[in-house]
């Protein structure tokens, strides 16, 4: 443009005509200011075909840049059929993405992919179609769902600028949307539409739920969750909400399996059901705690029953009187009570560790004795360690053999018909104290013992024993009696695989620490959903 207009000026006209002139030339630089900011902009077309290195759109053919050719490639020609986008085009070559809208569905066993290759769309993506899985893209705006995607969408390893939207779909009859988040950090959601049930396996840093929305469900960890609604609203699913606030609202019902750490209530005239606390394991382990006698040494104790001293006494004391106030606190949040179950559970695990065979023994009692040798175990024998499993416990030979002699001498004293009472008490105590240095030689691998699966174990086992409930065949409770309660075979499955997973870790030598914390927690998560879906039966 630069030339045209020195051009203009150097014509040796008359000056009327050099006005009419100048007036032509700011109309031809404005026109072609325009056709710079539209190709700026970027034109509307919807893409027909992709070839390696070239994309035939309604608009006509155009080169790929080598930014955009992982998005552009022919693996994904299916799912980009009939797409529209706004492209940017330089030189013939789309050099840039501003929107792209998905129309290509998928079905309930297949799939549609769209697989961005790590490239960035310059603006949003849209997805109109359903059963399709995004995966791989940078989105520098926000993805939006449209009201066409009625079943399921799943969105893996994808960054968001802005948030998931999830346009509103008016319908008398509204069936939940599945929706899939895998490896998304700390997305931004706009729930716009009822009935969508989302599961992440990250945590979700905002859920704004708005309009006519009257249900969502959420499986998954959430920063902040919104609600600001015109009408009546329930919330479902699991996971751990650390705020919510209800903004507007009617009846707003909170009472989910979530463990909601701090509710704000901004509408006073919205009616809130809050979550229920669930205490009842909490009061039953502090109703009744397993204590055992006290003793210095144990020689006043009944070989039949534990000791302890009195400071591992006082310790697990302790630990029960901190659960109890949690117990009794009618303020307590799930977190709270859940985290004073976890941690009496541990302090009865070290109360439990310390625990003694007390060595008081009636006349002649040999049959005693005999019990205390039968219940030596020996463990690893190891000079250094090197060779053992960090979670599992070792001596060296020399604390071996000491216990072994001790053995031998009490089996001799059983043996002995000749021998006194005196000789069984002296027997059993040099036996006991024998086991006790013994224990205390306790050493564990290279590692160090790093690991507690305590807590693993002990909820293993108080699902085996408690939680498990009748199942109802017919799916509604009918073959099932009122006395007792039922759930259906998915979710008694469901549960039963979590169990399985958890002991795996359980009798994992090599499982690391954070790998028993996680299979704790999902366990405890899996026995949350178990409960809530328990009810009723309903056979007269």
């Amino acid at each position: 443009m630069a030339t045209a207009i020195t051009a203009t000026l150097v014509l040796p006209v008359a000056s009327v005509h050099a006005a009419s002139n100048d007036s032509s030339l700011n109309h031809s630089i404005q026109i072609d200011g325009q056709v710079a900011a539209a190709k700026a902009k970027g034109q509307t077309v919807t893409i027909n075909n992709i070839t390696k290195d070239k994309v035939r759109t309604s608009n006509g053919q155009f080169k790929i840049s080598q930014s955009l050719k992982p998005l552009l490639k022919t693996s994904n020609s299916t799912v980009l059929a009939n797409a529209e986008a706004t492209i940017v085009v330089k030189n013939g070559e789309i050099t840039s993405i501003t929107s792209l809208t998905l129309t290509k569905s998928g079905t309930n066993n297949k799939a549609m992919y769209f697989d961005g290759g790590d490239a960035q769309i310059d603006g949003s993506l849209t997805v109109n179609a359903d059963y399709v899985k995004v995966q791989n893209v940078t989105i520098k705006d926000e993805l939006i769902v449209t009201n066409r995607v009625k079943k399921a969408i799943t969105i893996d390893n994808v960054a968001i600028g802005d948030t998931i939207t999830f346009k509103p779909l008016m319908a008398r009859n509204i069936k939940w949307l599945n929706v899939s988040l895998k490896d998304i950090k700390s997305p931004n959601i706009n729930m716009e539409r009822s009935k969508v049930n989302v599961i992440a396996d990250k945590t979700i840093s905002k859920v704004d739920v708005v309009g006519k929305v009257t249900a969502f469900e959420v499986i998954a960890n959430v920063d902040k969750l919104t609600i600001d609604v015109e009408q009546d609203f329930s919330l479902y699913g699991e996971g751990k909400i650390e705020q919510v606030i209800v903004k507007h609202g009617a009846k707003v019902a909170l009472d989910s399996g979530h463990l909601i750490n701090k509710v704000q209530i901004d509408d006073k005239k919205a009616s809130v059901t809050l979550p229920v606390v669930n205490k009842t394991e909490l009061s039953n382990l502090v109703a009744t705690p397993p204590y055992v006698a006290v003793s210095i040494y144990g020689n006043d104790v009944l070989t039949t029953e534990k000791w302890t001293t009195q400071a591992e006494r006082t310790a697990f004391e302790s630990a029960v009187s901190s659960a109890r106030t949690v117990a009794n606190n009618s303020n307590a949040t799930q977190e709270q009570v859940n985290n004073a179950i976890t941690q009496y559970r541990n302090a009865l695990a070290v109360y439990q560790a310390a625990q003694k065979n007390g060595s008081k023994y009636g006349y002649g009692d040999r049959a005693s004795l005999q019990s205390l040798i039968n219940s030596v175990q020996y463990v690893a024998e190891s000079w250094d360690g090197f060779n053992v499993p960090y979670d599992m416990p070792w001596t060296t030979p020399t604390e071996r053999n000491a216990l072994a002699s001790a053995v031998s001498s009490a089996q001799s004293v059983v043996n002995n018909y000749s021998s006194t009472q005196n000789d069984i008490v002296y027997a059993t105590n040099n036996l006991n104290n024998a086991i006790w240095t013994y224990k205390n030689a306790y050493r564990y691998g290279p590692h160090g013992n790093n690991v507690d699966k305590s807590s693993l174990s002990s909820l293993i086992n108080s699902i085996s024993i408690y939680e498990y409930v009748e199942v109802s065949y017919t799916g509604n409770g009918t073959d099932v009696e009122t006395t007792k309660k039922w759930t259906t075979l998915s979710e008694r499955r469901l549960l039963e695989d979590a169990v399985q997973q958890a002991k795996v870790v359980e009798s994992d030598p090599y499982a690391y620490q954070y790998q028993i914390t996680n299979a704790t927690n999902d366990l405890s998560t899996a026995l949350i959903r178990y409960r809530n879906a328990s009810y009723p039966g309903l056979k007269n």
